[in-house]
Protein backbone atom coordinates (compact mmCIF):
# COMPACT_ATOMS: atom_id res chain seq x y z
CA UNK A 1 0.00 0.00 0.00
CA UNK A 2 1.36 3.41 -0.99
CA UNK A 3 1.74 5.70 1.99
CA UNK A 4 0.79 9.37 2.23
CA UNK A 5 3.88 11.46 2.92
CA UNK A 6 3.73 14.12 5.64
CA UNK A 7 5.58 17.38 6.08
CA UNK A 8 5.36 18.27 9.78
CA UNK A 9 5.85 21.96 10.64
CA UNK A 10 6.05 22.57 14.41
CA UNK A 11 8.59 24.62 16.38
CA UNK A 12 8.08 22.77 19.68
CA UNK A 13 10.62 19.92 19.45
CA UNK A 14 8.92 17.55 21.90
CA UNK A 15 5.51 18.04 20.32
CA UNK A 16 6.98 17.61 16.85
CA UNK A 17 8.63 14.33 17.82
CA UNK A 18 5.41 13.14 19.45
CA UNK A 19 3.39 13.94 16.35
CA UNK A 20 5.99 12.27 14.14
CA UNK A 21 5.77 9.08 16.21
CA UNK A 22 1.96 9.08 16.04
CA UNK A 23 2.00 9.55 12.27
CA UNK A 24 4.56 6.77 11.72
CA UNK A 25 2.46 4.38 13.83
CA UNK A 26 -0.19 4.39 11.10
CA UNK A 27 0.49 2.02 8.22
CA UNK A 28 -0.97 4.40 5.63
CA UNK A 29 1.13 7.42 6.68
CA UNK A 30 4.79 8.32 6.95
CA UNK A 31 6.45 11.50 8.18
CA UNK A 32 8.89 12.20 5.35
CA UNK A 33 10.11 15.51 6.79
CA UNK A 34 9.76 17.51 10.00
CA UNK A 35 10.88 21.12 10.43
CA UNK A 36 10.65 23.91 13.00
CA UNK A 37 10.27 27.07 10.89
CA UNK A 38 8.25 28.43 8.01
CA UNK A 39 11.25 28.93 5.76
CA UNK A 40 12.42 25.37 6.36
CA UNK A 41 8.92 24.17 5.53
CA UNK A 42 8.85 25.98 2.18
CA UNK A 43 12.36 24.83 1.29
CA UNK A 44 11.59 21.23 2.25
CA UNK A 45 8.32 21.21 0.30
CA UNK A 46 9.98 22.56 -2.84
CA UNK A 47 12.68 19.89 -2.63
CA UNK A 48 10.36 17.03 -1.74
CA UNK A 49 6.61 17.76 -2.05
CA UNK A 50 4.43 16.07 0.55
CA UNK A 51 0.90 14.74 0.24
CA UNK A 52 -0.14 16.25 3.58
CA UNK A 53 1.25 19.19 5.55
CA UNK A 54 0.60 19.42 9.28
CA UNK A 55 1.16 23.11 9.99
CA UNK A 56 1.44 25.11 13.21
CA UNK A 57 0.33 28.75 12.93
CA UNK A 58 2.70 30.24 15.51
CA UNK A 59 6.17 29.81 14.03
CA UNK A 60 9.34 31.67 15.10
CA UNK A 61 10.25 33.18 11.74
CA UNK A 62 6.99 33.88 9.90
CA UNK A 63 3.23 33.65 10.25
CA UNK A 64 1.77 30.22 9.69
CA UNK A 65 -0.93 31.75 7.50
CA UNK A 66 1.79 33.12 5.20
CA UNK A 67 3.37 29.66 4.98
CA UNK A 68 -0.06 28.26 4.15
CA UNK A 69 -0.61 30.85 1.42
CA UNK A 70 2.78 30.13 -0.17
CA UNK A 71 2.34 26.35 0.03
CA UNK A 72 -1.01 26.67 -1.68
CA UNK A 73 0.60 28.70 -4.46
CA UNK A 74 3.18 25.97 -4.99
CA UNK A 75 0.69 23.10 -4.93
CA UNK A 76 -3.08 23.53 -5.15
CA UNK A 77 -3.71 19.84 -4.43
CA UNK A 78 -1.67 19.31 -1.26
CA UNK A 79 -3.75 18.69 1.87
CA UNK A 80 -2.95 21.21 4.59
CA UNK A 81 -3.98 20.55 8.19
CA UNK A 82 -3.60 23.51 10.54
CA UNK A 83 -2.76 22.38 14.07
CA UNK A 84 -2.82 25.28 16.50
CA UNK A 85 -3.68 26.72 19.91
CA UNK A 86 -5.37 29.71 18.23
CA UNK A 87 -9.11 29.73 18.90
CA UNK A 88 -9.61 33.17 17.36
CA UNK A 89 -12.16 33.01 14.56
CA UNK A 90 -10.17 35.53 12.53
CA UNK A 91 -7.28 33.05 12.28
CA UNK A 92 -9.72 30.31 11.28
CA UNK A 93 -11.37 32.41 8.57
CA UNK A 94 -8.00 33.56 7.24
CA UNK A 95 -6.72 29.99 6.92
CA UNK A 96 -9.92 28.93 5.17
CA UNK A 97 -9.51 31.83 2.76
CA UNK A 98 -5.96 30.68 1.98
CA UNK A 99 -7.10 27.11 1.38
CA UNK A 100 -6.61 25.02 4.50
CA UNK A 101 -8.34 21.64 4.51
CA UNK A 102 -8.67 21.38 8.28
CA UNK A 103 -8.30 23.49 11.41
CA UNK A 104 -7.53 21.44 14.53
CA UNK A 105 -6.88 22.68 18.06
CA UNK A 106 -3.89 21.23 19.88
CA UNK A 107 -6.03 20.83 22.98
CA UNK A 108 -8.19 18.25 21.22
CA UNK A 109 -7.77 14.49 21.40
CA UNK A 110 -5.00 13.25 19.04
CA UNK A 111 -7.61 11.08 17.31
CA UNK A 112 -9.15 14.29 16.02
CA UNK A 113 -6.00 14.99 14.00
CA UNK A 114 -6.41 11.73 12.13
CA UNK A 115 -10.11 12.37 11.66
CA UNK A 116 -9.18 15.73 10.11
CA UNK A 117 -6.66 13.99 7.85
CA UNK A 118 -9.33 11.57 6.60
CA UNK A 119 -11.68 14.48 5.91
CA UNK A 120 -8.96 16.29 3.98
CA UNK A 121 -8.09 13.23 1.89
CA UNK A 122 -11.77 13.01 0.96
CA UNK A 123 -11.73 16.69 -0.08
CA UNK A 124 -13.89 17.71 2.88
CA UNK A 125 -13.32 20.54 5.35
CA UNK A 126 -12.78 19.69 9.02
CA UNK A 127 -13.00 22.21 11.88
CA UNK A 128 -12.53 21.37 15.56
CA UNK A 129 -15.95 21.03 17.23
CA UNK A 130 -14.93 23.51 19.94
CA UNK A 131 -14.90 26.24 17.30
CA UNK A 132 -18.24 25.48 15.67
CA UNK A 133 -20.20 27.27 18.41
CA UNK A 134 -18.27 30.49 17.71
CA UNK A 135 -18.81 30.07 13.97
CA UNK A 136 -22.56 29.72 14.48
CA UNK A 137 -22.53 32.78 16.76
CA UNK A 138 -20.69 34.82 14.10
CA UNK A 139 -23.19 33.66 11.49
CA UNK A 140 -26.17 34.68 13.64
CA UNK A 141 -24.66 38.11 14.31
CA UNK A 142 -23.87 38.64 10.62
CA UNK A 143 -27.38 37.54 9.61
CA UNK A 144 -29.01 39.89 12.11
CA UNK A 145 -26.82 42.74 10.96
CA UNK A 146 -27.71 42.11 7.31
CA UNK A 147 -31.40 42.01 8.16
CA UNK A 148 -31.02 45.08 10.32
CA UNK A 149 -29.26 46.99 7.56
CA UNK A 150 -31.92 45.98 5.04
CA UNK A 151 -34.66 47.16 7.40
CA UNK A 152 -32.95 50.40 8.37
CA UNK A 153 -32.43 51.32 4.74
CA UNK A 154 -36.21 51.69 4.55
CA UNK A 155 -36.22 54.33 7.29
CA UNK A 156 -36.12 58.06 6.64
CA UNK A 157 -33.46 60.26 8.23
CA UNK A 158 -36.03 61.52 10.74
CA UNK A 159 -37.11 57.97 11.64
CA UNK A 160 -33.47 57.01 12.26
CA UNK A 161 -33.18 59.99 14.62
CA UNK A 162 -36.25 58.72 16.48
CA UNK A 163 -34.82 55.19 16.73
CA UNK A 164 -31.55 56.52 18.18
CA UNK A 165 -33.45 58.51 20.79
CA UNK A 166 -35.53 55.45 21.67
CA UNK A 167 -32.30 53.53 22.23
CA UNK A 168 -31.22 56.37 24.52
CA UNK A 169 -34.31 55.63 26.62
CA UNK A 170 -36.21 58.77 25.62
CA UNK A 171 -40.00 58.89 25.91
CA UNK A 172 -42.25 60.29 23.19
CA UNK A 173 -42.60 63.65 24.98
CA UNK A 174 -38.80 64.01 25.28
CA UNK A 175 -38.29 63.03 21.65
CA UNK A 176 -40.86 65.62 20.60
CA UNK A 177 -39.04 68.34 22.54
CA UNK A 178 -35.59 67.37 21.23
CA UNK A 179 -36.73 67.22 17.60
CA UNK A 180 -39.13 70.16 17.92
CA UNK A 181 -42.09 68.18 16.63
CA UNK A 182 -45.45 67.21 18.12
CA UNK A 183 -46.01 64.09 20.22
CA UNK A 184 -48.54 62.98 17.60
CA UNK A 185 -45.82 63.15 14.94
CA UNK A 186 -43.45 61.15 17.15
CA UNK A 187 -46.10 58.46 17.62
CA UNK A 188 -46.62 58.38 13.86
CA UNK A 189 -42.88 57.90 13.34
CA UNK A 190 -42.86 55.12 15.94
CA UNK A 191 -45.70 53.34 14.15
CA UNK A 192 -43.96 53.66 10.76
CA UNK A 193 -40.67 52.37 12.19
CA UNK A 194 -42.29 49.23 13.63
CA UNK A 195 -44.04 48.56 10.35
CA UNK A 196 -40.92 49.04 8.21
CA UNK A 197 -38.65 46.93 10.42
CA UNK A 198 -41.31 44.25 10.73
CA UNK A 199 -41.66 44.05 14.51
CA UNK A 200 -44.58 44.59 16.86
CA UNK A 201 -43.05 46.43 19.82
CA UNK A 202 -39.95 48.44 20.59
CA UNK A 203 -39.01 45.83 23.18
CA UNK A 204 -38.21 43.55 20.23
CA UNK A 205 -36.06 46.32 18.79
CA UNK A 206 -34.22 46.69 22.10
CA UNK A 207 -33.76 42.92 22.29
CA UNK A 208 -31.71 43.07 19.11
CA UNK A 209 -30.49 46.52 19.98
CA UNK A 210 -26.75 45.90 19.83
CA UNK A 211 -27.02 44.84 16.19
CA UNK A 212 -29.29 47.68 15.14
CA UNK A 213 -27.29 50.21 17.14
CA UNK A 214 -24.03 49.19 15.45
CA UNK A 215 -25.65 49.81 12.08
CA UNK A 216 -27.28 53.05 13.19
CA UNK A 217 -23.94 54.42 14.35
CA UNK A 218 -22.59 53.88 10.83
CA UNK A 219 -25.29 56.13 9.39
Amino acid sequence: MEKNNFLLVEDDHLLRMGLKSMIDMHDEYTCASDVATGREALRSFRQKPADIVLLDLLLPDMRGTEVLRKLRRIDKQVKIIVLTVCQNNEFLYETLEYGTNAYVLKSENPEEIFMAIKYALNDEIFISPKLTKNIVKDYIIATRQRKGLSSLQKLTAREIEVVKLIFDGRKSREIAEILAISIKTVDKHRSNILQKIGIHTFNELRHGGIYFLDILNQN
